[in-house]
């Protein structure tokens, strides 16, 4: 979808600056608004409407236009697709003299851009699909001067866009505010695939990104397209009070996309995770953990993307707290009572603090001693080392210790058959042996468990959050042999 929006962008943008530099040595240049709005139409099938002037200057030598609008299909909403406040185009003077065109900058400022999905799954940016006729074309005589000539662009500006994406399939809605792009080294060779025609640099600001109650600031990334290739690197932004540093690319030369994120965050504040998650008073956390994040994945649907998705998930945290859970006495509580429910510790075995967020905290009010006491844990040490393979999620290194007590997690996650693979929560000794271990596996919306469905629910709205319709996780007391169970880094 990104490469269709992409190509509709450039066809359009194109053709109403294209079309303006071609009349620029004319002088009554409003005349030609009816022109323009034609040659628009029969290039994109967008209906354009000029509703300002258009306008000559000779201090930067150039054209301008404002007030443009293009309006929305039919059977989308009423609200117009695009507004153009003002598209302001200098001009080299010496070449026009050899019927040449060479443009210092385009400058488009003001646009509240529209993309909207129908029910159906059609754009509003699509293009127009010319009709074919079966009659035959008739010849005819080439004008040379009314040919378009060779438009050679240095700089593209783009200042203060606002988008609204609207999708009508999932009901869901983002925006992007205060976009602004410079776009330099601009070339366009012959090749007939606008795509790999067109090369460039530019770099890109944005105010905030919103998606549901998700908020993305003070985003600014540099750029590149070149062999139909995407690169953002480096790539920054602000998300819960923390700083995110990555890159992006974006591979079109084949006609499934393969997409390459890599994302480092060094402080990943939980103090704001927990305001904007945790639903419950009694819990909250504070301190911060470390992230890494690098995934490669390919495909044209979620199933795909997600089969093919592969990479590896790395946090890491010291010295955090977690107010209203006291885990030290749920684990104490096991040595009296040898039972040890997965809902009071499970969510920290997969995603530790962020999965407690996760949970949203909708089960707290109700849990064992030790939830919602008021009391503080301190995680000593907490690590989640989990590599990606072809959507198999491997628990290789996951595993906290409040220092009085060390818990661990194993197994795969199948992400793509949404399944459970010998999953299971150890509660460990000094050896690494589990005094107790409680397996899952089967799928995720019916897991198949040795515990209460009460014991199943709150990893099961963990995993749910973190990956997308899981439905639970685990497990029931065991009494085994002291076989090592964990003997990675969490000592």
């Amino acid at each position: 979808m990104g490469k269709k929006i992409l190509i509709s962008l450039v066809v359009i943008m194109a053709a109403i600056i294209v079309t303006l530099i071609a009349i620029v040595m004319t002088f009554n240049l409003n005349k030609y608004k009816p022109q323009i709005e034609k040659k628009v139409y029969e290039a994109t099938g967008k209906e354009l409407k000029i509703k300002g002037k258009i306008g000559l200057s000779l201090s930067p030598f150039g054209i301008s236009a404002k007030d443009i609008v293009i309006k929305n299909p039919k059977g989308f909403s009423s609200q117009d697709m695009l507004k153009l406040g003002k598209v302001a185009i200098s001009l080299q003077l010496a070449p026009l003299l050899n019927k040449q065109i060479k443009v210092n900058y385009v400058k488009l400022i003001n646009i509240d851009l529209l993309v909207e999905k129908s029910k159906k799954g059609i754009l509003n940016l699509a293009l127009k699909k010319k009709k074919i006729s079966s009659k035959p074309a008739k010849k005819e005589i080439s004008d040379s001067s009314s040919s378009l000539p060779m438009v050679n662009v240095g700089k593209v500006l783009l200042e203060n866009i606002n988008i609204i994406y609207k999708d009508h399939q999932t009901n869901t809605k983002a925006n992007v505010n205060g976009l602004n792009l410079s776009i330099n080294n601009i070339a366009l060779s012959g090749d007939k695939d606008i795509l790999k025609a067109l090369s460039l640099k530019g770099l890109l600001t944005i105010n905030n990104i919103k998606y549901d109650r998700y908020l993305l600031k003070n985003i600014s990334a540099n750029f590149k397209f070149k062999d139909k290739i995407a690169t953002i690197d480096p790539m920054k932004l602000t998300t819960f009070n923390s700083t995110a540093v990555g890159k992006l690319i974006y591979n079109m030369q084949n006609k499934t996309p393969k997409i390459y994120i890599q994302e480092h965050i060094g402080k990943f504040d939980l103090a704001e995770i927990s305001k904007e998650f945790i639903k419950s008073k009694k819990i909250s956390l504070n301190g911060y953990v470390k992230a890494d994040v690098k995934l490669a994945m390919t495909g044209q649907t979620p199933k795909q993307i997600t089969k093919s998705l592969s990479g590896k998930i790395y946090v890491v945290g010291d010295n955090f707290g977690v107010k209203g859970i006291d885990l030290n006495k749920i684990l104490s509580a096991y040595n009296k009572t040898k039972s040890l429910n997965v809902k009071d510790v499970g969510a920290f075995m997969l995603a530790g603090p962020v999965g407690l967020a996760l949970t949203k905290g909708a089960d707290a009010g109700s849990a064992v001693a030790g939830i919602g006491s008021g009391e503080t844990t301190a995680i000593k040490k907490m690590v989640i080392n989990t590599p990606i393979h072809k959507g198999i999620l491997t628990l290789k290194d996951v595993a906290l210790s409040t220092g009085k007590y060390r818990l661990a997690a194993k197994g795969k996650l199948n992400l793509y058959n949404k399944r459970f693979i010998h999953v299971a929560v150890g509660f460990l000794n000094k050896k690494g042996c589990a005094k107790i271990s409680q397996t899952v596996s089967g799928s995720f919306s019916k897991p198949k468990v040795n515990t209460s469905k009460l014991a199943v629910s709150a990893v099961t709205g963990m995993v749910t959050s973190l990956f997308g319709q899981f439905k639970g996780l685990a497990g029931g007391k065991k009494k085994t042999k002291c076989k090592v169970f964990y003997n990675g880094s969490v000592k």
